[in-house]
Parts: C-alpha cells; sequence; structure tokens
C-alpha cells in the first residue's frame, strides 16, 4: 500500500527542548527497551517542570555508535532549557531545518506501524526527490515522534495525534 506524505519543510522558529529519561539499546533488544524506557519514564514524568501544554512527549532513537548501540529518549517538551535535576534533555534548536509529517491512523494500537510506514516511505520516496538530505550527524538524531492529545470536536473523548519531525539540510552539489 502506497503512503501518502504530507510534507511540511521550515525551520523551526524557536527550540524545541523535552525533558524525560532515556536508555542505551540496540535493534535486537529495542522493542523490549521500548516498554522498559516508557515505566521509566512514567516513574518521572510528575517531576517535569514547566511542560508546554498541550503536553507533546518526544520518543527518540540517537545515531548508532560502532558497536550499534544507541540512545533511545522519551519526554515531555517544555518551555525552556534548564532545570528539572535529574532528567535529561533532547534539545531541536531554533534554525533547524525541519520536516513535519502527520501520521494518520485509526487505531491508536496501529500508530506504531503507521509510522513505521510513513517513515520508511519518506527516506525511501520524498527524501531522494527532494532538495533536501538527511542531517542526522548536525544532533545526534535523524527524526522525532512527537505524541500529543487533542479534544474531539462534539465529543468528550481526546484523540491521539502523531507527527513525525526529520532532521533536514538543503543538498550541496546537487
Amino acid at each position: 500500500m502506497a503512503v501518502k506524505l504530507d510534507v511540511a519543510v521550515a525551520p523551526l522558529g524557536r527550540d524545541r527542548v523535552f525533558k524525560g529519561c532515556s536508555l542505551v539499546t540496540c535493534d535486537e533488544k529495542v522493542f523490549s527497551d521500548a516498554s522498559t524506557l516508557a515505566r521509566e519514564f512514567a516513574a518521572v514524568k510528575n517531576d517535569v517542570a514547566g511542560r508546554v501544554m498541550p503536553v507533546v512527549t518526544a520518543v527518540c532513537a540517537g545515531n548508532a555508535g560502532d558497536d550499534g548501540t544507541y540512545r533511545y529518549f522519551m519526554g515531555d517538551e517544555v518551555e525552556k532549557r534548564g532545570g528539572n535535576k535529574g532528567l535529561e534533555e533532547l534539545l531541536v534548536p531554533a534554525g533547524t531545518l525541519v520536516a513535519v509529517v502527520p501520521v494518520k491512523f485509526h487505531m491508536e494500537a496501529s500508530a506504531a506501524l503507521r509510522a513505521a510506514q510513513v517513515r520508511q516511505a519518506f527516506y525511501d520516496g520524498w527524501l531522494p526527490g527532494s532538495c533536501y538530505e538527511c542531517a542526522s550527524d548536525e544532533l545526534g538524531f535523524a527524526d522525532v515522534e512527537l505524541y500529543h492529545y487533542r479534544k474531539r470536536r462534539f465529543r468528550r473523548a481526546k484523540k491521539m495525534v502523531l507527527n513525525l519531525m526529520f532532521v533536514l539540510r538543503e543538498k550541496t552539489g546537487a
């Protein structure tokens, strides 16, 4: 099934700062470590001060090192850097060129699968045909999953929203 992408590329107008926790993992352990990381973040989530409202939670896998391990981060967006002692920080600085792609899904249970499909369509389809390239070497990661909830119109329920934010730069010599 072809995935249709709605890609918006622009430099960030402000720092995006996330506070939370991380662990070191590898591709063989990432699925079991994801639940461990979620539990660890749930234990410290109430300690995050200065959250941006509505709450936006970031999940990000860093670039793999020579040994195949990488930092796997989960945290909530905060107003500014600093504070929140004991928590780790993920920063996407103002001016960073990013592509934001909404991930559409019908049930929360299918969100991870749809995110993987959108990520693959972006890297294998959209990116090679664009005037951009991945800039993962600049920040130590290629993309960030951004989760938040919106109130549904005319309903009391909330709907989870997922966007992927890809770190880019313009291609040189193209």
